[in-house]
């Protein structure tokens, strides 16, 4: 029974040690591990809209409808033998862009019941606390139920 009675003591004091210690760790972990699938989201975006521009370039000297919008909306020449309509109520039609396929969905940020518990263990006096009792809980089982063998009874 004393052993048994040690045995959960210290699992408890390691227990409080180990999330002390390891809880923070994990918290940065899974926060870099977001930024990067964050990161990693963005740079696919950012890729397929520059396939779209290269693929508008492309595709600009053969088509004559494409150049000339672009020249009426960016560079403000309009065709001498068009009459151009511009209305100040309505806002600007703008240029043609490139039609690039959205990107996967940006991730969702780190969240569990373990990230509650890390964000909790990262304050430094709660984290020192955790440890000094945990420490204390390791001493107590130690002074506690010493172990080793009994002593023998007297005989007669």
């Amino acid at each position: 029974m004393e052993f048994l009675t040690f045995c959960l003591l210290a699992a408890a004091a390691l227990g409080l040690f180990g999330a002390a210690l390891l809880l923070p760790e994990y918290a940065r972990l899974q926060q870099a591990r977001y930024q990067l699938a964050r990161q990693q989201a963005t740079m696919a975006r950012l890729r397929a809209l520059t396939e779209g521009h290269e693929r508008t370039i492309a595709e600009l000297p053969r088509d004559a409808v494409l150049t000339k919008r672009l020249a009426m909306n960016e560079l403000g020449y309009w065709p001498e033998n068009e009459v151009v309509v511009l209305n100040d109520d309505e806002p600007a039609m703008h240029s043609p862009t490139a039609v690039a396929p959205s990107g996967p969905p940006a991730p969702a940020p780190p969240s569990g019941w373990v990230m509650a518990a890390a964000e909790r263990v990262s304050d430094p006096p709660t984290r020192r606390g955790l440890i000094l009792l945990a420490v204390v809980g390791l001493a107590a089982a130690v002074l506690l139920f010493p172990g080793g063998a009994k002593p023998r009874a007297a005989e007669d």
